[in-house]
C-alpha cells in the first residue's frame, strides 16, 4: 500500500513580474531606457518609482527592488 501523498500534484504557476510586463509593453527604445535605469544602482527604487509615476506608469518601489535583486518571478521563468 502506497502513501497518501503519492497521488498529490503540485501546480506551479509562472507569472511574469510587473516590471517584466511593463518592459514587454514598451517600445524598443523605451525598453532600453528603462533597462539602463534599472541597472543603474545610483538610482534608488523610490526615485525610479516617482520618475515612472511622473510619466503615467504606476509601479511600486518594492516591485522594482524585487526585480532588481532577482527576487521576483522572472528568475523562475
Amino acid at each position: 500500500m502506497g502513501t497518501m501523498l503519492e497521488q498529490m500534484k503540485v501546480f506551479t504557476y509562472r507569472y511574469p513580474c510587473a516590471v517584466r510586463k511593463l518592459l514587454e509593453s514598451l517600445s524598443a527604445a523605451d525598453q532600453e531606457i528603462l533597462r539602463d535605469h534599472l541597472c543603474d544602482t545610483s538610482i534608488g527604487n523610490k526615485t525610479l518609482e516617482k520618475s515612472l509615476n511622473s510619466v503615467g506608469i504606476v509601479i511600486a518601489d518594492t516591485t522594482l527592488q524585487k526585480h532588481r535583486s532577482g527576487a521576483c518571478s522572472c528568475s523562475r521563468i
